[in-house]
């Protein structure tokens, strides 16, 4: 063991070298942060031994996670695995769901090849871990290689028949290539395995709205609503369906029932109030959109929807304010509900707001 530093707590002292850290970092991405499972996969006494050490340095410090020592590249990972002579194929117990989260993260922070890097790595040592194909194919076709995402995807799907993520994700492919037989497929496999996945449902009614299917885009969400009495969402789209087939008393009849509920989730915000501009309801969708707002900070940019209230209460100075407000930092947030204020301002609305 080479020690690069000496730590001494209290009166014990203790060797650290640089492979020191890549044994917290196994312990938390292949163990869930477990010592003594790690401890019961590994023949070598020096590793052994290491843990042991380590063990007893969290006992007197408290303990040290593993992502302290973040970010650690694929290309390190494997070095650090030949240095130490540690094959991951034979350590039995380890589990690659930790390098499954460290692949999303690193795709969060854009470093899509880094991401994929990780996932070739946890196929070739875990062939049958179907998470890693799913999550792979995906990173592929967000990149272009429609083909080659769609075959990995499959692939997963072969390993685990209930990855329901894999599902989910053919089903998208599949409706970006405009083949809406088959994305109606996966999305309803899906609902198989989480049948309250709200995303899967309206994807299906939308796949049958791109088909002319609309008599099968209703149905679907009907039976959604049937499951879930909170959505606005889906009354709001089962409204305009009706509207469509011009079935008005049909749709009314959902329109009445947004009138007779509040918000329970943020997706359902805008829509809700859009049906209670139609009805006029203005004082209701500011107290509501406020006071969300001062609960839910981070749903701050519901604040445009303030706009229409505000300018038919003659608030104009505060509608202006937001107006300005999205101009300078959220400039295509604003021009995105331009058709909202359009179909609910006068033009003389309009003008007061600043509106052009």
């Amino acid at each position: 063991m080479n020690e690069i530093l000496i730590l001494e707590i209290g009166d014990q002292k203790y060797g650290i070298d640089f492979h020191d850290p890549f044994f917290f970092l196994i312990r938390d991405l292949l163990y869930e942060s477990t010592w003594e499972v790690f401890a019961a996969d590994l023949t070598n006494k020096v590793h052994v031994e290491r843990i042991h050490k380590l063990q007893e340095i969290e006992n007197k410090t408290g303990r040290i996670s593993g992502s302290l020592f973040l970010p650690i590249s694929t290309l390190e990972i494997k070095s650090y695995f030949k240095e130490l002579d540690l094959n991951p194929q034979k350590l039995k117990h380890a589990t690659p769901e930790g390098f499954y989260e460290l692949a999303q993260d690193e795709a969060e922070s854009e470093e899509i090849d880094e991401a994929m890097n990780l996932m070739d790595f946890v196929i070739e040592t875990w062939p049958s871990y179907a998470k890693a194909y799913e999550l792979k194919g995906t990173f592929l076709i967000e990149k272009g290689a429609q083909e080659e995402g769609i075959a990995l995807l499959k692939k997963s799907i072969e390993i685990d028949p209930t990855l329901a993520e894999a599902y989910s994700e053919l089903g998208q492919a599949y409706y970006n290539l405009e083949d809406y037989d088959k994305a109606i497929e996966y999305w309803k496999k899906e609902l198989e395995y989480t049948p309250y996945d709200k995303f899967a449902y309206f994807m299906i009614a939308n796949a049958y709205r791109k088909q002319g299917k609309i008599g099968s885009a209703i149905e679907t969400l009907k039976k959604f609503v049937s499951e879930d009495k909170k959505s606005i969402l889906a009354r709001y789209e089962l409204m305009d369906l009706y509207n469509q087939m011009e079935e008005y008393e049909l749709a009314k009849e959902y329109e009445d029932q947004i009138l007779k509920m509040t918000p329970y989730y943020p997706g359902d915000i805008e829509p809700w109030a859009k049906v209670l501009f139609k009805n006029e309801r203005y004082e209701e969708v500011i107290r509501v959109v406020e006071d969300h707002i001062q609960k839910y900070p981070i749903d701050a940019h519901f604040k445009i929807l303030l706009v229409v209230p505000y300018a038919k209460s003659g608030r104009y100075n505060e509608a202006r304010e937001i107006l300005n407000e999205f101009k300078d930092q959220k400039d295509w947030y604003y021009y995105g509900k331009k058709e909202l204020f359009e179909s609910n301002l006068s033009k003389e609305e309009l003008d007061l707001c600043g509106i052009r």
